[in-house]
């Protein structure tokens, strides 16, 4: 931008002037550390695989989603309760599971992209090990009848084979050049049928001997989209589901010809064929149970249940109890619940299924109204509090508010990022709990591409929203609530290709940093991390500086006592003065390797600064805190994720799925 060009010999000078310290080794203890609890625990399911005992009994095998480390569930379809839990160190969670013809479970992890095996007879579970070092993310599994595991790889796009005869992984290679999520892999034949994206939506079909890799072209207009979340083959038809759009297509794979689509589905999969009425059945995106005609093509709404939560996996099964004769359809949902209908009777039920939940990684911090400090949750999602003056704690309904990446107090009112569909809710912690309206949501930024609220600041009575742009995607955004009309405006591409990480307001100007990395899936152009001042009335950028050329992101800001800016890049904690655009303080601290990460934005909040000036900072794990005047850092304690600094003067940090609190 000729903005930013003209200002990179000022800034390369002014950084000459700063004050550097290296980052010293830990000092004598600063302050008083406490833990305060675990505030959030969820039941939260991605996968379900449907087996059978040994003894004859249907079971649920599910992953659930945890912090750092996560058990694998066997649960008594017909008992309703989990019957053996294992854990499965270094994981935490898993998107894919199946079953082989031997009864061999096999389970795909994420954050280490591992390949599990469980033998119930022997509860031996078995770590296989990870097909590639490049691989963090396991997805889709689908086995051949003789036994061979095929799956997917973040952020690779690949697929692998294992071979459970001789222990060995085949790896078949990126199976399209602008695809990094292979989301779904499903044998039918001799090949197999793998769903990709996210720069484009992709079908193709992989050969399995030979690996040749077949396009299949997906029919106008989904041709458009940008991926493929699903493929479930019943018989001969593979029911392919599209992520934007959430619609059901249909691929004949004898004919090798498209049918026309089943329409939109709020599930990502469809049942196994009904043994009675050659139907399958599927959850529409109003939550309603429908059964889809393989004969005559008609859907018919079955009144089975007023509104479901998105179908994690479906199985006809024999309940044996009065009511529910023969196989009934069951479905398990992401908050552990089982629903089952019978088409013979007409007869349905919900019930909750006895898991122990699993703790939750915090992802965000704040401080509510009234003093209390409110924690959400990565991945599974879920909302806290605890509070300094009582030392009580509780969390609010599970299964209602999704992962938080961002909190921000306003008056009465506690304004919550949400993620996925970039939703901001608007919460009242005063009054009494009740979702859809207190939380409400106040903006969802979908539509217009953008997922995750990073940033949230308050300026000019109107919520400032930093987002970074949807799976595939390149360009944030800046949006702008007015509680005032309800309006939402949105300027996309305010960080130019990348995302809007952090945000905060001086008076009526907010001050936001940007990245140049934007939504998963898609390559970034290379780009400098900025720092620019935005009026919210006008909605204008009134200036933009590049605080350190070749950096490719500023991820935090902070208000001084002052009045300045703190910052946080890589290597770099500094100061920057908004009224002459120049860093005045620099400070190393450790430099966090950014070179082969598939992001950086702001994870979780990462800079306190105290009244009389001191500054906490977040860096690789490590709570420093920096001692101005001298240039220096120390560290206080690691294992730490987010801080946030409370009414009553005392640090909250996030450990984990730990909340802790340090008196300075």
């Amino acid at each position: 931008m000729p903005r930013l060009a003209s200002r990179l010999a000022t800034l390369a000078a002014a950084v000459a002037l700063v004050v550097g310290g290296a980052a010293s080794a830990p000092a004598e203890p600063v302050a008083d550390l406490t833990e305060v609890g675990t505030p959030i625990t969820n039941v939260a399911i991605d996968k379900v695989a449907y087996g059978t005992l040994p003894d004859g009994t249907p079971v649920i095998y599910t992953v659930l989603l945890g912090s750092g480390t996560t058990s694998l569930h066997v649960i008594d379809l017909r008992e309703r309760r989990s019957i053996r839990s294992v854990r499965l160190d270094g994981a935490i969670g898993s998107r894919d599971l199946a079953v082989a013809p031997d009864g061999t479970l096999y389970i795909a992890t994420f954050q280490q992209g591992r390949l599990y095996s469980y033998d119930y007879a022997t509860n031996t579970l078995t770590d296989l090990g990870r097909p590639s070092s490049a691989v963090t993310y396991l997805y889709g599994l689908g086995i051949h009848p003789d036994g061979t595991v095929f799956f997917g790889g973040y952020p690779t796009g690949q697929l692998f084979a294992y071979d459970p005869d001789d222990g060995t992984f085949r790896d078949y290679g990126n199976l399209s050049p602008d695809s990094q999520y292979l989301r779904s892999a499903v044998v039918w034949g001799d090949a197999v049928y793998a769903g990709l994206g996210t720069q484009r939506a992709r079908l193709v079909r992989v050969d399995i001997a030979s690996g040749a890799v077949t396009p299949i072209p997906l029919p106008a207009p989904y041709d458009a989209e940008h991926e493929v979340n699903q493929v479930t083959v019943r018989g001969d038809v593979a029911y392919v589901h599209l992520t934007a759009s959430r619609t059901m297509l249909r691929y004949d794979l004898r004919a090798q010809r498209w049918l026309a689509p089943l329409g939109p589905a709020g599930g990502l999969d469809v049942s196994p064929v009904a043994p009675m009425r050659k139907e399958v059945y599927f959850v529409g995106t109003n939550g309603r149970l429908n059964a889809f005609s393989t004969l005559t093509g008609r859907i018919r709404e079955t009144g089975a249940f007023p509104s479901m939560f998105t179908s994690r996996g479906f199985a006809w099964i024999d309940l044996d109890e009065p009511g529910y004769p023969g196989e009934s359809l069951v479905m398990t949902d992401y908050i552990g619940r089982l629903w089952v209908h019978n088409p013979r009777t007409g007869e349905s039920r919900v019930d909750q299924l006895e898991i122990t939940g699993e703790p939750v990684h915090i992802r965000a911090l704040g401080v509510g109204p009234d003093g209390r400090i409110w924690a959400g949750g990565l991945g599974s999602g879920g909302l806290s509090w605890y509070d300094p003056a009582t030392g009580g704690m509780a969390q609010v309904p599970r299964g209602t508010v999704g992962q938080t990446d961002e909190m921000l107090r306003v008056g009465s009112d506690l304004y919550l990022g949400t993620y996925p569909a970039g939703t901001v809710l608007r919460y009242d912690p005063g009054a009494p709990f009740a979702w859809g309206g207190n939380p409400g949501p106040v903006a969802n930024l979908s539509a217009q591409g953008q997922d995750r609220p990073m940033a949230l600041a308050w300026a000019a009575g109107r919520l400032v929203i930093g987002t970074v742009p949807n799976y595939g995607q390149l360009a944030g955004a800046i949006s702008v609530y007015d509680p005032a009309t309800g309006s939402v405006a949105v300027d996309r591409g305010v960080a130019g290709s990348g995302s809007v990480v952090s945000a905060v307001a001086i008076g009526d100007v907010v001050y936001a940093s940007t990245s140049k990395w934007a939504g998963l899936g898609i390559v970034p152009p290379g780009d400098d991390g900025r720092v620019f001042a935005y009026d919210p009335v006008t909605r204008t950028k009134l200036w933009e500086v590049v605080p350190y050329p070749g950096l490719p992101a500023v991820t935090e800001l902070a208000v001084s006592p002052s009045g300045t800016l703190w910052g946080l890049t890589q290597g770099r904690l500094f100061e920057l003065d908004p009224s002459t655009r120049q860093v005045v303080r620099e400070i190393s601290v450790p430099a966090e390797d950014w070179t082969n990460v598939d992001h950086v934005w702001s994870e979780g909040q990462r800079l306190a600064v105290l009244p009389d000036g001191t500054v906490y900072a977040v860096v690789g794990g490590q709570l420093l805190r920096a001692d101005v005047a001298a240039g220096a850092v120390s560290v206080v304690t690691s294992g730490v994720s987010a801080v946030v600094l409370g009414d009553d003067g005392a640090l909250y940090l996030s450990k984990g799925a730990v909340l802790h609190r340090l008196v300075p």
